[in-house]
């Protein structure tokens, strides 16, 4: 059985989407008949890592992050070329690995599109984001070698493939964010069971309208608000992520990974832009702007908070779910064949 290392932002990563992402990946490969686990890979700051730790759902997120098959060993930019030998196949990916200089460094990045990694053995790029459509030229200059020396490339954002492609000379791929390539019956089996009551969940990364939205639909239907995060800090983990998510009657975030979950479930969301210039290249909001595009889901997005969407008008019944099966089966056939290559 051959032995494959994921290179993602795994390692003491405190955050809901980068932690679920972690658990698919890994959970995905390992079904597709592969030995698979995370590599233990410090990318973050000292002061991001204090952060992650100090907060107080950590003991939480630590529990969940163990669970997951990884490294024994803690590997650092100095010395993360001495997995090499411990693994035939890598695998970058996913989250914004490429992208948010302020969370991967100029010194990180090379390593989260396998530069130490020689060309003896496959290089798979599975879903990696930018966080937008585009990266500066200076973090493309040092990315760009990089990600052209991959053997299988593929994105989470459809929008990003004309940049990648100034990387990368040879096929870009369109794939699902890993998440999405669990059904949720798996997703179920690791979820938390939140309280026997009706509530209005929200989960927002800053101060972008959310709570305020939710108050005002609390006030109108007298269900109480529940809140996954408290100015980006997480309050729960992740299980209760993925199964208050599930249970909510209606969810507002502005969270990409809580799009992912709410359009899983069939849960009525709307989505608040992070960013003041959204269809700015660079902005994180064109991952989100780009998921619901996807799924018929555009209406979904907050693009005028003076003129918000009535949550009440959200339906799936539109999404031809042969159309979303046909995705996961394109996205698990890119893997299947970038592994067996």
């Amino acid at each position: 059985m051959k032995r494959v290392g994921i290179v993602t932002v795994y390692c003491k990563n405190y955050n809901y989407g980068g932690q679920l992402g972690a658990y698919a990946l890994q959970k995905t490969i390992a079904k597709l008949g592969f030995h698979c686990e995370q590599i233990t890979f410090k990318w973050q700051s000292e002061y991001y890592l204090q952060a992650c730790e100090s907060a107080k759902s950590a003991e939480h997120f630590r529990i969940f992050s163990e669970s997951i098959p990884h490294s024994e060993h803690l590997y650092t930019v100095s010395d993360i070329a001495e997995c090499v030998d411990d693994y035939d196949i890598f695998v970058c990916g996913s989250d914004p690995i490429w992208g948010l200089p302020w969370v991967i460094s100029d010194d990180i990045l090379p390593c989260m599109a396998l530069s130490f990694v020689p060309a003896s053995k496959t290089k798979i790029a599975y879903a990696p984001s930018m966080g937008g459509a585009e990266i500066g030229p200076d973090r493309k200059n040092i990315l760009a070698p990089h990600v052209n020396s991959l053997d299988f490339v593929s994105v989470r954002e459809k929008s990003a493939i004309p940049f990648v492609k100034t990387m990368k000379n040879g096929e870009v791929t369109h794939v699902l964010d890993p998440v999405m390539l669990l059904d949720e019956s798996e997703w179920d089996d690791i979820s938390a069971i939140p309280p026997e009551k009706a509530y209005i969940l929200t989960y927002d990364l800053r101060d972008t309208g959310v709570q305020k939205y939710a108050e005002a639909l609390s006030k109108k239907y007298g269900y109480e608000i529940i809140s996954l995060a408290t100015a980006g800090a997480a309050t729960f983990g992740p299980k209760e992520f993925v199964g208050y998510i599930k249970h909510a009657k209606y969810f507002i975030t502005s969270a990409f990974h809580g799009a992912v979950f709410a359009i899983l479930y069939k849960v009525p969301f709307l989505v608040f832009p992070v960013s003041d210039h959204s269809q700015d290249p660079k902005s994180m909001d064109l991952r989100l702007i780009a998921l619901l595009d996807t799924f018929g889901l555009s209406s979904c997005y907050v693009y005028d908070t003076a003129n918000i969407p009535n949550i009440d008008d959200v339906t799936f019944h539109h999404i031809d779910e042969s159309e979303t099966s046909a995705f996961r089966h394109h996205s698990l056939q890119f893997l299947k064949v970038a592994l067996e290559a």
